[in-house]
């Protein structure tokens, strides 16, 4: 009870930016959503093979993590000229993919450009959450609310594309990106270059070796607790979960896990940032570990549990720790779109492993890649933020 009158304190003290920041992330799980079912789209509607395939969808993401190092734009452009030249660039772009999705030559700059405009609005959001004095709970929210419209788009643009095919799934990319993009300039705030707080920062961004690995942590950890994901329904059907099945049960635990991106930002807000990591690691390692080597389907869902839930709740809380590595929230826009970029990167590493060593080596490759971000975490965390949390 305590935790839910804090939240809606802060939401009411920062109710635009927290509606903003819901949209500018809901952009990136638009991303997501769409991804699978565009990927088998175009090897049944164009005949692309699933290499090409798989690289049209990915392009997004590849472009996301590129925005993360575009710093000079916000430095030189307000918070609402990002949001307005970029978002409507994005609506634009949306739009001519919608018309243009035959051609190989042309969807695949301008998917790259899409994930490279959605980069720059969440990074551009995350720098303002970042210097309030709730980043943890505001982007345990935001996160949250991404997580949950994601379930509902996946249903939509899997409507749409049985009706309409390719035209369809980008047309409903469009008219959800106007959506978005409408709520970010309705309530971005007017201000000078170098926001937030409306002063002009002229300071160079200082790099070092910390915050880069910080960032680098961040990035590790999305990547390699994604990996079970790409392989999740083979996994149950070696259970003998049918696909419907299999899909309702996991949709749930999907829909359900969004509710820990905000104990994960309530969580970090109370006792700091190392614990509450700590403790994500090692659940999302045990989790895959009995998911892969599951003998029944209730131990498979029971083991989804902490390996689906460690992900959400430790998302918000690296978004914060990235925040925290400096006074006018910086590294937050270069962190931002770099941990989002995980989940690409995921997808690619997990074909990797299970074509070389099987479902085993998903399992071992979490717990390796979860032994790295621990001792990444306990040797920079004390050091990284100044704030000691």
């Amino acid at each position: 009870m305590t935790q839910t009158i804090r939240l809606r304190s802060v939401l009411l003290q920062y109710l635009g930016l927290a509606i903003a920041g819901s949209a500018a992330y809901t952009l990136s799980t638009l991303f997501s959503a769409m991804k699978p079912v565009l990927l088998t789209r175009y090897v049944e509607q164009l005949a692309h093979a699933e290499a090409v395939a798989g690289l049209i969808v990915a392009l997004p993401f590849a472009g996301i993590a590129c925005a993360g190092l575009l710093q000079a734009i916000h430095q030189r452009l307000t918070y609402r000229q990002i949001s307005v030249s970029f978002g409507a660039l994005l609506v634009l772009l949306e739009g001519v993919s919608m018309l243009t999705y035959e051609h190989l030559w042309l969807i695949m700059p301008v998917q790259f450009t899409t994930g490279i405009c959605v980069g720059l609005l969440m990074g551009a959001t995350s720098r303002l959450i970042a210097t309030t004095d709730a980043a943890e709970r505001l982007f345990g929210f935001v996160d949250m609310m991404a997580v949950l419209l994601m379930s509902a788009m996946v249903y939509g643009v899997g409507v749409a594309v049985e009706l309409h095919g390719l035209m369809g799934g980008y047309g409903f990319a469009t008219l959800l990106s106007l959506l978005y993009v409408s709520a970010l300039v309705s309530l971005s705030p007017n201000g000078h270059t170098g926001y937030p707080g409306n002063r002009l920062s002229t300071a160079t961004l200082r790099i070092s070796w910390r915050p880069v690995l910080t960032i680098a942590m961040g990035v590790l950890f999305v990547t390699f607790s994604g990996l079970g994901f790409a392989f999740m329904f083979s996994m149950a059907a070696d259970l003998g979960m049918g696909y419907d099945v299999a899909g309702t049960r996991i949709g749930i635990l999907l829909f359900v896990s969004g509710f820990a991106c905000h104990v994960g930002g309530a969580t970090a807000a109370r006792f700091g940032h190392k614990l509450p990591l700590t403790g994500a690691f090692i659940c999302c390692a045990l989790g895959w570990y009995l998911a892969v080597h599951a003998t029944s389907q209730s131990m498979y869902l029971a083991a989804l549990v902490p390996a689906i839930f460690s992900l959400q709740f430790s998302f918000p809380i690296l978004l914060a720790l990235c925040g925290a590595l400096d006074d006018d929230g910086r590294w937050a826009t270069i962190g931002t779109p770099l941990l989002t970029s995980g989940f690409a990167w995921a997808a690619i590493a997990a074909g990797l492993i299970y074509t070389q060593w099987g479902s085993a080596g998903i399992a071992w490759g979490t717990i390796a890649g979860m032994g790295v971000c621990g001792a990444l975490l306990w040797w920079i965390r004390p050091r990284a933020v100044a704030n000691g949390a």
